[in-house]
């Protein structure tokens, strides 16, 4: 069930669900408070998942002045206003500058986890030149044609329409993806292709970056994950915040790409982030 509160003057959306040690889960692009992404585990294996929907996304609304620093400062005032006290913060792909900035300097935030995480600049070609006003309305139909592509193709070839989802954005060879792929893998894909989110929340992700300074001041518990197969987000973002947050603990996987929920070793990676928070509940 979707819930909205009204912070700083601005609207968020969210999700809330299970019981259990609560994670603030940050999405990534193009997707909301409906992130499809290991969501779903984390609420049976006992934890209580809350999913705001990031600036441009869903029903959060967006505005220039939008920031990861600025979001997240509303979230630890919602967080206040719901009376939780103690919570995780879990990062996913470009949601990393904004979970990264909820855990820097924050006595309430119980660990890190950085999943294929963006830590420094997004790495985007002419990211300066799309992420301007201008250019947004013909991004934004792009995105919309894209996803109609997407879904046309997975209804008709799922197999192959899935692996060639995952090599746009992996270093490996399409006939080692095509290995990897597994059904869940596809049902999972077309929840992404069924429920991905467009409009200025790709402009804020364009825009948004992440300060040493920030990293330096992340004290509590964290752990990094990404693939070493990851073209979207290269695995040097991962190396970049284990180096500023020393205490952290770093694992390269061998997983397909950018994806890392996807693949035959895909629930093995979700467990140990599982069993990392659970430690440090």
């Amino acid at each position: 069930m979707k819930h909205y509160a009204h912070v700083n003057g601005t609207k968020i959306e969210y999700m809330d669900r299970g019981h259990g040690p609560v994670i603030i889960l940050i999405h990534g692009t193009q997707s909301s408070s409906l992130e499809p992404y290991h969501v779903d585990r984390l609420v049976v294996s006992g934890f209580r998942v809350i999913v705001p929907s990031r600036p441009g996304y869903g029903e959060t609304p967006y505005s220039f002045s939008a920031s990861p620093q600025a979001f997240a400062a509303s979230l630890r005032r919602l967080m206040a206003v719901m009376a939780i006290d103690q919570y995780h913060v879990y990062g996913i792909s470009a949601g990393g500058p904004t979970a990264i900035e909820l855990a820097s300097q924050n006595e309430h935030a119980l660990s890190l986890t950085l999943a294929a995480a963006v830590t420094s600049v997004v790495d985007f070609p002419y990211r300066q030149y799309i992420s301007r006003n201008v250019a947004q309305p013909a991004f934004i139909a792009l995105q919309f044609a894209m996803r109609k592509f997407v879904l046309r193709a997975i209804q008709k070839q799922p197999f192959e329409a899935t692996a060639r989802m995952i090599q746009s954005t992996s270093l490996l060879a399409l006939d080692v993806i095509r290995d990897e792929v597994t059904p869940y893998d596809i049902f999972l894909l077309k929840r992404v292709a069924n429920q991905m989110a467009f409009g200025l929340g790709a402009q804020f992700d364009l825009r948004q970056q992440v300060t040493d300074e920030t990293l330096l001041g992340v004290t509590c518990p964290t752990y990094i994950v990404h693939s070493k197969n990851d073209k979207a987000v290269p695995v040097r973002h991962a190396h970049h915040a284990k180096r500023l947050i020393p205490h952290a603990q770093l694992t390269i996987l061998n997983s397909p790409g950018h994806l890392i929920w996807i693949g035959r070793q895909a629930r093995k990676s979700e467990q140990q982030i599982e069993r990392f928070i659970r430690f440090n509940s």
